[in-house]
Order: structure tokens, then C-alpha cells, then sequence
């Protein structure tokens, strides 16, 4: 590293903890600033999106006034590692070795990856691919360590930990620890996050944690276990007293739709202390998959404009619908587009949901896997569809997945893996025939088709190459409001 790019990191570095010691008191004229100097040190795509980070704190914007809250509760080293290890190591500084290493390696490398330590749980939630394993298959400590040093020296610092239940696996504490400099997401049931758990948490300061809920108490105990949505509302009070940030992930099904819609729903999660909420549509996968609980395409539809009311309202740092926010994402995020999944099992998947896999990490380096011809091939066609209300290749464009699966004769993962490519072909094609209208009315008949349009291809090396190589800016292609 030349003596110029060394002061630049320095900066950015040095910004981030100046940022996280003001920004619990600061005012948003003062973040504005600080988000505008951190863009001028980056390059794109993250120059765009601190740009428009900066342009929303000086108007003051709900989301910029919600994330202020949000670090008002939060302890000042929860703060600090947001912002430094996130917004610096992440963000800005990772996305220039990001770029640097695509040149080398001629290949995109993705912003973040998702990893299983293990698939044990201490629940059996009804409809989880992973529930009936116990302990049989798990990452070692050396593993997941590896994996993350792999992820770092190709410019990624953000990583997802799911499971199971992370909280079994022995080693996570350790991991957040070891690399204080990478930030984490955990998803978690929250029932192990016990006040002890929660000060340490505090104490590192470089993870987040979404705790599961289905709605309230008879959804969430219908699906988890009898006193389990007692066991998260204590976890957030021990997340919450700590000073951890913390958000929620709720699993949209057919028969918790309604509850969703509610606006008593969201109130409660706010009432909690709840920082933001992912959204996720139950998928037939893994162990005998069924059709029963998913959304149907009306139940979707109308999902979509309550996820965009609490979204775009301000009372959360931000609400994100997988399924239903590919407009924002330029589709599909998976099979290292932006990102992977390594299973408890070594095996690398394009998704959580995705469950076929090519390649092992232990018999390949991650390099090696997101150049493996399995996920060239998937990046080369995202987004499969030219409408972005269509992003999943599971349930959207179920042709896609088979061809894939077919193709290169990807492995499933869990037993009853494969009838999402056999014996559910049929009524996963006609759940996307079902969703079309709907996508349709939303991409064409409500504009979103000109202001996100579509871009083929740019998570391909040579495409990306001859699209974008001599015009930084149009790299930005997922930073529009």
C-alpha cells in the first residue's frame, strides 16, 4: 500500500471512531458532514450510496432520524464498531479491495457472506429445513475462521451467522472476538441470549442480532414452542439494557399474514426497543417441503404494501422484504452476486433457501468456489427476470433453479431437497404463473419499472467489464432511493 492510500485508510479509520464517539449525540447536519468525507475517500458503487446517505441527514430524513435513536439507546462501543467496522472496514475501505481484487481475479466478489457454524437448535420449529440434526453436522472453530480471513483479504468485513442456532454452536463469542474488525449478523431465536450473554455482546460490540417472531404470542408458540415468545421479548430486554442493537426476523406464511398487516404488529416491535425487521417468505425447502405455508401471490401482493408503509414511515432503521424488495437489489443477491452461503456441512450454496451445492470450502478456497463455474453461470444471468418484482429462482422462476441443479448436477443438501426441482415443479411454476400479475402491475403500472430498471449481467466480470470499466459512476446501479 503506497504511502497516499495508507493516509486514506488512516482517515477513513480514524473518521469512523470520531463518528461513533459523536454520533450517539450529534446532530444530523453533523452526520451529513461526516458521511459526505467518508464518500470522498471511496469508491463506487459506495461513493453513491454515502452520497445519498449524506443528502438524506441533511434533509433529515426518517431513516437517518431513526438510526439517530437507535444509537442514542446503544452503548457507545455498539456505536463505534458500526461505524468503523460497517460503515469503514465494510463499506468504504472493503469496497475498494473489493474492486481491486475483481481486477485480479477477474471475477465480482460478493459484499458479504452468510455463514452455518451448525445446524443443532435447541427448538423444532414447525417447517425448518435444519431441525432434525442435532449435532450431526458442524463447522469447527479453525473452519468459520477460516473462512472469515479468506472473506477479509478479498475486501469482505460483513458475514451473517445462522444455523440452527448460532447460540449452540460453542465458539461464536470467540469468533466476534477474533475479528473485531469484521462486523456480524446473527440470526437467532433468542431463547440462550441471557443477561450475562447480552453484557459480553455489549462489550464486543460488533454484532447484531435478529430474533425470530412469527407475530405474537399464539403464532410465534404455534410455530416455536410453547413459551418461546416470552423467551424473546426477555432477550430484547437483556439486548436492550446491554446497549446491543438489535432487530427482529419475521417469517411471512400463509396463516400469519393477517397478524403482519396489522399495524398493531409493527407497533409492538417498536414498543420492543426493535431496531429494524427482515422479512422473509416461508419457502418449501429442505425436509419434507410443503406448499401448505406459503404466501399465496394475493397475500404477497398486499404484503408488499405494508412492508413499503413501515419501511419508507421512520420508525425503524430500515424493513426489509426479501421477496418483495428486488427493486431495490437488482434482483437476486445470491450464488455470490452479493452474496453466499457456507452450510454446516462445508458446503457452499447460493442461498440459505438455494439448497444444492457444487463445491466444499473444505476441499477449495472461497475464491476458488466464487469462481467456480456453478456461480459464474447464476451470475451471468441476474436478475433472471426483467421485471425486479420477480427475483427468486425458487419461486419466481422455478425454471432456473432446475436448470442449474440440472446442469451441473449440484448436490442437495438436506434430505427432501430435491422436490423443489421434482416432485414440487409443478405448483412452484404455478405460484410464479399466480405471482406475474401481480409483479407486473407493480414493475409496469406503478413506474417502478423506470425508476429501477433492470441491469443484465453485471455481476459477470467480462460483462461488468465492458459495461462499466471506464465509468465509475454507473457502477451504482443499487443506490437509487
Amino acid at each position: 500500500m503506497g504511502i497516499v492510500e495508507s493516509m486514506k485508510t488512516s482517515m477513513l479509520r480514524q473518521a469512523g471512531k470520531y463518528v461513533g464517539s459523536v454520533v450517539r449525540n450529534s446532530s444530523t447536519e453533523n452526520i451529513a458532514r461526516l458521511f459526505g468525507t467518508v464518500a470522498a475517500l471511496t469508491k463506487e458503487p459506495t461513493k453513491s450510496g454515502l452520497k445519498k446517505l449524506t443528502q438524506m441527514a441533511k434533509e433529515e430524513h426518517p431513516m437517518i432520524v431513526s438510526w439517530q435513536n437507535v444509537f442514542k439507546r446503544s452503548s457507545p462501543k455498539a456505536v463505534e464498531k458500526a461505524m468503523t467496522n460497517l460503515v469503514v472496514n465494510e463499506f468504504a475501505l472493503g469496497e475498494k479491495i473489493r474492486q481491486e481484487k475483481m481486477l485480479e481475479h477477474e471475477v465480482v466478489i460478493p459484499k458479504l457472506v452468510v455463514i452455518s457454524p451448525t445446524y443443532a437448535c435447541n427448538l423444532n420449529c414447525v417447517g425448518c429445513y435444519a431441525g432434525l440434526y442435532g449435532r450431526k453436522y458442524q463447522l469447527s472453530k479453525e473452519e468459520v475462521s477460516s473462512i472469515i480471513r479468506q472473506s477479509n483479504e478479498l475486501g469482505i468485513y460483513f458475514f451473517i451467522i445462522t444455523g440452527g442456532e448460532p447460540f449452540v454452536w460453542p465458539h461464536l463469542l470467540e469468533i466476534f472476538e477474533e475479528f473485531n474488525d469484521s462486523y456480524f449478523q446473527v440470526y437467532t431465536n433468542g431463547t440462550l441470549i441471557t443477561k450475562e450473554v447480552a453484557q459480553k455482546l455489549a462489550e464486543l460490540g460488533n454484532a447484531t442480532f435478529a430474533v425470530s417472531v412469527e407475530g405474537f404470542e399464539g403464532e410465534t408458540d404455534w410455530r416455536r414452542g410453547r413459551g418461546v415468545f416470552q423467551k424473546v421479548r426477555q432477550a430484547w430486554t437483556n439486548l436492550r439494557e446491554a446497549g446491543v442493537i438489535y432487530g427482529t426476523s419475521v417469517t411471512a406464511t400463509r396463516l400469519n399474514h393477517e397478524v403482519m398487516m396489522k399495524d398493531e404488529f409493527w407497533q409492538f416491535l417498536k414498543d420492543e426497543g426493535v431496531s429494524y425487521a427482515w422479512v422473509f417468505q416461508f419457502m418449501p425447502v429442505g425436509m419434507n417441503p410443503s406448499m401448505d405455508l406459503v404466501p399465496t401471490p394475493e397475500q404477497r401482493y398486499e404484503r408488499f404494501y405494508k412492508t413499503e408503509q413501515e419501511r419508507l414511515g421512520g420508525d425503524f432503521a430500515f424493513v426489509a422484504d426479501f421477496w418483495n424488495h428486488g427493486f431495490l437489489t437488482n434482483g437476486c443477491l445470491a450464488a455470490g452476486a452479493k452474496y453466499l452461503h457456507v452450510n454446516a456441512k462445508g458446503y457452499v450454496e447460493p442461498c440459505v433457501f438455494q439448497q444444492f451445492a457444487v463445491d466444499s470450502i473444505r476441499e477449495k478456497s472461497l475464491l476458488e468456489v466464487i469462481k467456480s463455474p456453478f456461480f459464474t453461470a447464476y451470475k451471468r444471468m441476474v436478475p433472471y427476470s426483467n421485471n425486479l418484482f420477480r427475483p427468486c429462482p425458487i419461486i419466481d422462476n422455478p425454471k432456473v433453479l432446475r436448470a442449474m441443479v440440472n446442469k451441473f448436477h449440484a448436490i442437495p443438501q438436506h434430505d427432501g431437497s430435491e422436490n423443489v426441482v421434482t416432485e414440487l415443479a409443478g405448483q412452484l411454476d404455478e405460484l410464479a404463473e399466480g405471482w406475474k400479475k401481480y409483479a407486473d402491475k407493480l414493475y409496469y403500472e406503478e413506474g417502478f419499472a423506470e425508476t429501477h430498471p433492470a441491469h443484465r449481467g453485471v455481476y459477470d466480470f467480462d460483462v461488468r467489464m465492458r459495461k462499466y470499466a471506464n465509468n465509475e459512476e454507473k457502477l451504482a446501479i443499487d443506490k437509487k432511493p
